[in-house]
């Protein structure tokens, strides 16, 4: 009987996650840098064969080793035709996810109880920076879910210390592999840190602890380090500087140009900003947060709060910040809310977040309904399909059904219900209208219908100061990078320049005739000039 309940809960939350996630992947255009960036260096690897160090907007290497534009290469390759499109390229975000969050599911099922493990996976999921991280092209969720399944693996290695663990570490050891090969060598070192401490608090001795998570990290680099090596003699002197900058230098502040530069306490706001609407529940039960505290830890509460303490502690110290760096902390900051929600259950506090969420479910559609007659913050349903009416009515129906079902004294699962299906509504429907009309597809239509099927189209200014990387998608990798117009002077006729808004246009040839091409590239959010040569 009890497997049943396991495996008919199980499958409500992988039909969920599903839901939350795989049906509106694609619905959404390219409408910043970082996505196509990504999806670039994939769509290089199917067109070029270079599996190693492909080059992209003809002269520019990966920022990142290849682990993500391999699954997304393939997945193109299997499913697509071998046509790397917004859908493939954000599916291996939202599978990470998927995988990450029930692993926590079946995780912590087994220490407290079924219904724990499922609102701990839900609120994992609705937290904002994870459901946001699953939509996107980027390597971040992909790591993180390497990263902390990797952590649960070792969690079971205390749970059953004596016995024999050679599958687990083995298990460990490719996770971590995988989360090299996406970021590089943090994937391995920072949760090797983390149950380093874990363990020592368990009462493992210092010494042995510090031998085995160091085999553990060196081993994960074994298989990363032969595709450095391959990369090196590809790539030479530049792509060492690349990646010692972008694995060293971020760390510690000595990078060549300025990268999400941030104060101390930036991380703090960004967790605050991150787990909502979670947040808001933390708040209003921070009265009942010292009876909390009190209880004794169980392991996998004290494993929980150890990874929140040494994750955001540890993004403390670089310079360069970004909210996606604490991702790994977020399904044991989720654990904590749970554990608190939990503890609530007999008091009105729950119920009371509940309330504030079921208002706003049903205020949030209203406004977006009410934009059709009174745009507002560009919004268009012109791109979205018909199911933009019944999804803005799900998070409506689901507050109504809480408010009319709702005890006095409820637990946590009405906030669930509607915290889930408000993200499904914003997912489906909100999310392409706001942000379908900032995307370059129709820009990169208008250079592709100047340049002809066979023309030159070349994108002035180092990647840094000038990214053109979503232009660079629309138009099929079809750019080619120089620093300096001067370049392109004795270019053939009908060449296309594009200029980012910081791009400089010293040494423009005559012949060029400059225009405005776009009042807003999706890369810089500024305007972006275009010189065509006449002659």
């Amino acid at each position: 009987m009890k497997r049943a309940i396991y495996f008919s809960s199980g499958f409500v939350l992988f039909v969920a996650l599903c839901l939350l996630w795989l049906p509106w992947l694609g619905e959404t255009l390219f409408y910043s840098k970082g996505e196509p960036r990504e999806a670039i260096v994939a769509m290089s690897m199917l067109e070029s064969g270079d599996w190693i160090l492909p080059v992209t907007c003809g002269s520019d290497i990966p920022y990142k080793p290849p682990f993500l534009a391999w699954i997304i290469a393939c997945l193109a390759w299997v499913f697509n035709g071998g046509e790397v499109n917004e859908y493939i390229s954000r599916l291996p975000s939202a599978l990470a996810a998927i995988g990450m969050i029930f692993g926590g599911y079946v995780w912590v099922r087994k220490i407290r109880g079924e219904q724990f493990a499922l609102f701990m996976a839900l609120i994992t999921a609705t937290s904002i920076e994870v459901y946001r991280a699953a939509m996107a092209c980027r390597v971040d969720m992909v790591l993180t879910a390497c990263m902390v399944g990797a952590m649960y693996v070792l969690f079971e290695v205390r749970q059953h210390k004596g016995q024999d663990n050679f599958w687990r570490y083995l298990i460990a050891t490719v996770l971590l592999t995988c989360a090299v090969l996406t970021k590089g060598p943090i994937g391995a070192f920072l949760p090797c840190l983390v149950m380093g401490f874990y363990f020592v608090f368990r009462g493992d001795r210092f010494f042995p602890t510090l031998g085995r998570m160091a085999a553990l990290c060196f081993a994960s680099c074994i298989v990363p380090a032969i595709w450095y090596y391959s990369a090196w003699l590809e790539g030479g002197s530049r792509f060492v500087e690349l990646a010692w900058e972008e694995n060293f230098g971020r760390l510690t502040g000595t990078m060549s140009y300025g990268s999400h530069l941030k104060p101390f306490w930036y991380n703090f706001i960004t967790v605050i900003v991150g787990m909502l609407p979670w947040t808001l529940l933390v708040l209003m039960a921070s009265g009942a947060l010292r009876r909390l505290i009190q209880q004794p830890f169980k392991p996998a509460g004290m494993l929980s709060v150890t990874a929140i303490i040494v994750v955001i502690g540890f993004y403390c110290f670089p310079s360069s910040k970004r909210s996606v760096y604490l991702l790994p902390a977020y399904p044991f900051m989720a654990y904590a809310v749970a554990s608190m929600a939990e503890s609530l259950v007999e008091t009105r506090i729950n119920n009371a977040f509940t309330r504030v969420l079921s208002i706003l479910a049903i205020a949030a559609p209203a406004v977006v309904v009410a934009t059709i007659w009174v745009p507002l913050g560009g919004f268009s349903f012109t791109s979205v399909g018909w199911w933009v009416w019944p999804l803005l009515a799900v998070p409506v129906i689901a507050s109504i059904g809480w408010m009319i079902q709702a005890h006095p004294r409820g637990g946590i699962g009405g906030a669930v219900m509607i915290a889930w299906a408000m993200l499904v509504c914003y997912g489906g429907a909100v999310m392409p209208a706001a942000l379908n009309p900032q995307s370059d597809i129709e820009t990169a239509e208008v250079v592709r219908s100047l340049a002809g099927p066979h023309g030159k189209i070349y994108t002035v200014g180092r990647p840094e100061s000038a990214p053109t990387y979503s232009l660079n998608y629309y138009l099929g990798d079809r750019m080619e990078r120089i620093e300096h117009a001067a370049e392109a002077a004795k270019a053939p006729r009908g060449t296309i320049l594009i200029f980012a808004n910081r791009a400089d246009t010293v040494g423009l040839s005559p012949d060029y005739k400059l225009t405005l091409l776009t009042p807003r590239l999706a890369d810089t959010r500024g305007p972006a000039l275009m010189a065509i040569k006449k002659r």
